[in-house]
């Protein structure tokens, strides 16, 4: 296999930041409030997070593996504009494009970026990853050649060795004017994570990476460590890529690649990218062991649930370079999380978890949902005094936002409850459904703006930031 591949991280439609590597591929764009602090805050946002595409990493350390001619283009990390990608692409004329789409980008992506590819290169085929593709595979006409199911690991090495598209499984095919599925296929194992062939950096420009405030040294390397998750929250977009039967990798895997990523590429911190990293318990503690017995000397952050950790394991993750963790509380009501499928989680232990780990040190960050079925302005307003109550490190407020293939999508348009079917309101931040008539969009985004400035411009934030020395890295960022 000598085919040139390019493996691409398309720009934004507009000048802002798009993470397509969130929300389970489907990808956060950051942009969010009309007010001056909100507009701070979302530069602020896309300055302090940038972190590759881990489909792509896949692809592209694959790829190389198999004698490959690859050029990585990660082109909002970059901050490149469409002209530079598609001149580039011109250059480099290769014969494959690997490329990721997003829910709010996926037009321009079709038809601006892969619509100047083919303008350029009519002979280049266009292999797409991203969740909006698999919920909506009209989407692929007319300017995506394969659209990629779930996990690429399985098929992108046959695709780029010219393998027939229509003989592998897992894929959507564009057959000019309809597109054809081919049969399914597994998702990856625990063995078979092991075994994937660990990030090939050097290609991309990872020195740019990193997941400012919650790791504070930099460059960050994104780690995968188990796919999965068992809970299937109907808002969510994980389990529509990656399924809900947990799959991990082995400690000694996982701490052989913060081991190398450290001695060859001098990354200082790490960030996994798993939904559910403390799942069990005991694989979380080998790796702890593993990391305190070495002289790695790393900071890393995670996301889990708080019921998921105790003060024991919070304890070894302190000691072993833990700096951050993240908890979706979505809504602190029951019979709303109920209604979306969530198992809810007590208050008070959720308070517990959250105080003891920023008294341990470990920095938390807390994201919540407005406008979830059955919230109310009350249930709002209770929602968002929990969310203070907690002052965690970050607290991130997001409009409930139906993607499409999740049960929340589902449950908008059997109840007529969508507003919008424009595809570019899949922010994150932006009302796209009108639960009742109590909550109409233009209330939900501005209790989330409020919410915003009062937690991050409250002299009380400010003045435990300053204590902590951030305030003239939050001011570099917020002038950059």
């Amino acid at each position: 296999m000598k085919s040139k591949v390019v493996i691409l991280n398309p720009p934004s439609s507009d000048a802002s930041y798009i993470n397509r590597d969130l929300m389970g591929g489907m990808g956060v764009h950051v942009k969010f409030g009309k007010n001056f602090f909100a507009k701070m805050l979302s530069k602020l946002k896309a300055n302090y997070v940038r972190i590759p595409v881990m489909q792509l990493v896949y692809a592209a350390s694959i790829l190389e593996k198999e004698g490959c001619s690859v050029l990585v283009i990660d082109a909002p990390n970059e901050d490149k504009k469409l002209d530079y990608v598609l001149k580039r692409i011109q250059e480099f004329g290769p014969e494959y494009v690997v490329m990721a789409v997003s829910s709010s980008c996926i037009i321009f992506e079709r038809d601006a970026v892969a619509a100047g590819i083919k303008e350029m290169l009519p002979q280049t085929k266009i292999f797409v990853v991203g969740d909006m593709i698999t919920e909506m595979p009209e989407l692929l006409l007319p300017h995506f050649d394969v659209g990629i199911i779930g996990e690429l690991e399985h098929c992108i090495g046959e695709l780029c060795d010219g393998k027939d598209p229509e003989l592998i499984s897992g894929l959507l095919v564009n057959k000019g004017t309809e597109v054809k599925k081919t049969e399914n296929k597994l998702r990856l194992s625990a063995k078979e994570q092991d075994e994937l062939p660990f990030p090939a950096w050097h290609l991309f420009p990872y020195k740019r990476y990193r997941y400012y405030p919650m790791v504070g040294v930099d460059p960050v390397a994104t780690i995968q460590a188990s796919r999965g998750c068992p809970y299937g929250c109907g808002y969510c977009p994980y389990t529509k890529n990656q399924g809900r039967p947990w799959r991990a990798r082995s400690a000694k895997s996982i701490f052989q690649e913060m081991e190398r990523n450290v001695q060859k590429y001098g990354f200082r911190g790490f960030f996994f990218r798993d939904p559910l990293f403390t799942t069990d318990k005991q694989r979380v503690e080998k790796l702890c062991s593993l990391l305190i017995k070495s002289d790695l000397n790393v900071q890393f952050a995670f996301e889990t649930r708080p019921e998921l950790l105790t003060k024991e394991l919070i304890d070894l993750l302190s000691k072993a370079g833990c700096s951050a963790i993240n908890f979706g509380v979505e809504d602190i009501n029951p019979e709303i999380l109920k209604k979306i499928s969530r198992k809810p989680v007590d208050g008070p232990l959720i308070l517990d978890v959250i105080t003891y780990c920023e008294d341990k040190g470990i920095r938390t960050s807390c994201f919540f949902i407005l406008g979830l079925p059955g919230a109310t302005k009350k249930t709002t307003e209770e929602n968002i005094m929990f969310s203070k109550k907690l002052f965690a490190s970050q607290i991130e407020y997001k409009v409930a936002t139906p993607y499409p293939g999740t049960d929340l999508y589902h449950m908008a348009k059997e109840n007529k409850w969508l507003l919008s079917e424009s595809l570019d309101m899949l922010t994150g931040y932006t009302s796209s459904m009108q639960v009742s008539p109590e909550l109409p969009p233009e209330y939900l985004e501005e209790k989330a703006d409020k919410a915003f400035k009062e937690f991050y411009f409250h002299p009380k934030y400010i003045l435990r930031e300053i204590m902590r020395g951030r305030v003239w890295k939050n001011i570099y960022f917020a002038l950059k």
